[in-house]
């Protein structure tokens, strides 16, 4: 979720110089690391980090607040999903088989921010794409530059003001005053010169997409309740029965 960190520093500044969002946000990350990805739990960190900041500043705290579950699993999630406006599903294209959890969000009402990965693929295509926002790479375009191997995050931030100031506040005073330089470091560090799930070219496209979501949201109530109840309507699609069946037909080929 290192995209959606980036936006949310993002937002930090935008909010401190008066460009507040359409709507007041909250994010809400919930996820579990394995003890050793090592990134994973600096992500982790850095987002608890940021929490306290925005906390903590009075400019910014009544339009945007940042809130990590703890220990998320199967009874949070009971609680969360039917909450829940926007479903964020911003994996790299082409580095998530399917998931579930987009299925959830989508029965429930939510909209789907994300990109043109899993079952991202399957859901715009029983809803439409006016009805769901996509933004990012295409698979074909990550797998060329992993191929290609001249993919340098350098370059992205340097030419990016933007981001080059939200990857810079990771090691702020604002974020070391209350985190822990080793771990906030490392992730700067990671994304400056590896960024492996290739996050930074897809930032602008996510802030812009992101933006649109919201604006939809304020300015649009009926429009974006039309989309919610299209969203639902097309969630039978994803039923168990049908895949269970198509399964049979298509694989299995077992008898009544």
């Amino acid at each position: 979720q290192q995209l959606n960190l980036l936006y949310l520093i993002h937002q930090y500044f935008e909010i401190r110089a008066g460009h507040t969002p359409a709507v007041p946000l909250v994010s809400i990350f919930g996820a579990k690391a394995a003890p050793a990805y090592i990134i994973a739990k600096d992500i982790i960190h850095a987002l608890l980090t940021l929490s306290k900041v925005i906390a903590a500043d009075p400019l910014v705290a009544p339009w945007l607040q940042v809130v990590f579950v703890e220990n998320y699993n199967v009874t949070a999630a009971e609680k969360m999903i039917p909450a829940c406006d926007l479903s964020e599903q911003i994996s790299l294209a082409s580095k998530e088989a399917s998931g579930t959890g987009n299925m959830k969000f989508m029965l429930n009402g939510a909209l789907t921010l994300g990109t043109m990965d899993g079952a991202n693929v399957e859901i715009s295509q029983q809803v439409g794409n006016e009805n769901i926002y996509i933004f990012g790479q295409t698979s074909g375009q990550v797998i060329h530059r992993y191929a290609a191997g001249d993919y340098n995050p350098a370059d992205w931030y340097e030419g990016d003001p933007n981001l080059r100031r939200a990857i810079d506040f990771l090691t702020g005073p604002e974020m070391l005053a209350a985190g822990k330089e080793e771990n906030l470091a490392r992730l700067q560090h990671e994304l400056k010169t590896k960024d492996w799930f290739q996050t930074l070219p897809d930032f602008n496209a996510y802030v812009v997409r992101k933006g649109q979501a919201l604006s939809d949201y304020a300015c649009d109530p009926l429009g974006w309740r039309r989309k919610c109840l299209i969203n639902i309507s097309k969630a039978g699609f994803f039923s168990s029965d049908r895949t269970i069946a198509e399964y049979n037909s298509d694989i299995w080929h077992l008898g009544e």
